[in-house]
């Protein structure tokens, strides 16, 4: 008798990106988000829930604040020695996290933002548990996101921009090899038909147009509240506190969910790669950036509590 294959979906990207969207539309997909979500955790900026596995979203913060890094910080952690010898003490826990999830289901899901720059150790634990994983990239215009971040979290629109790089560059180059794909979230809210019925077919998973939960999720879950901002490919172009290499890489994106590029194309991959190596490059300069921004940040509380 051959024992089913256990598997996961994990939506990856960035904050402000449509991933809750996406991942609520993992239920209709037949994929099993467990118990451990909160869909009923809302807020002025996420009215409908943020369906984030909060173990695991913890988890997360936990491991990233363990190797000196938080979740607004734009620059990549190194995974040298060091780096691993210290996520190496979370392994066990992830571990049991996922085998928890898997006990009651061999289709399971989630969504954390943070865990694109942790992918390392968590492909790690998905293969020593036996468990195929594909990967959903969720995409939204950086401008939109950006200007998003703005409104939460009063950060200047360039730190956003960086931050939304560094997720979106962490999910492409960490998910390579793994079955993945993008999914752009002003398509999903233009056409939510054709954007699940795509990722149904690229992630081997069920879809029917015509059933109930299809009909809830794009009639009453799906709506323009959730959109708070939105800005096309012309207006990311034109700001010139935009970098170009930015916008380059959110065009290129846009084809791939719009399946005009495949992900793992020749062509896609030497863009993704000269765009993480200059990213690479700019290292020193978004660490002064963010240091600057903390530092900020600090004064600005200092003087409120006085």
């Amino acid at each position: 008798m051959t024992l089913k294959k256990k598997r996961i979906v994990a939506v990856i990207g960035v904050q402000r990106s449509g991933t809750s969207a996406i991942t609520r539309g993992l239920q209709v997909l037949g994929v099993d988000l467990g118990s451990f979500y909160g869909p009923n955790v809302v807020a002025p900026d996420n009215e409908k829930g943020y369906f984030e596995d909060f173990e695991i979203s913890h988890l997360d913060v936990s491991m990233l604040n363990s190797i000196g890094y938080t979740w607004d910080n734009p620059v990549l952690p190194i995974f040298d020695d060091n780096t691993n010898m210290v996520l190496s003490a979370f392994y066990h826990i992830a571990a049991n996290i996922i085998q928890r999830r898997l006990e009651s289901t061999d289709l399971f899901g989630f969504k954390d933002p943070l865990i694109a720059r942790l992918l390392p150790i968590w492909n790690d634990v998905f293969k020593g548990e036996g468990a195929e994983v594909s990967y959903i990239i969720a995409c939204r215009n950086p401008l939109s996101t950006a200007k998003s971040m703005q409104k939460r979290d009063g950060f200047d629109i360039v730190k956003g921009c960086y931050i939304w790089l560094g997720y979106i560059i962490a999910s492409l180059i960490y998910s390579a090899g793994y079955n993945r794909i993008v999914v752009d979230y002003d398509e999903l809210m233009k056409d939510p038909e054709k954007q699940l019925k795509r990722t149904s077919e690229r992630l081997n998973l069920k879809f029917d147009a015509g059933s109930r939960e299809f009909t809830e999720y794009k009639e009453s879950f799906l709506s323009e509240s959730l959109r708070h901002t939105s800005f096309g490919i012309d207006e990311l172009a034109a700001n010139a506190d935009i970098p170009p290499k930015i916008a380059e890489l959110y065009i290129l994106l846009k084809h791939i969910a719009m399946d005009e590029i495949s992900i793992d194309s020749v062509e896609a991959s030497a863009k993704i790669n000269k765009i993480y190596s200059w990213m690479t490059e700019l290292r020193s300069t978004l660490l002064y950036m963010q240091a600057q921004f903390d530092a900020l940040l600090y004064l600005k509380k200092d003087i409120n509590n006085k």
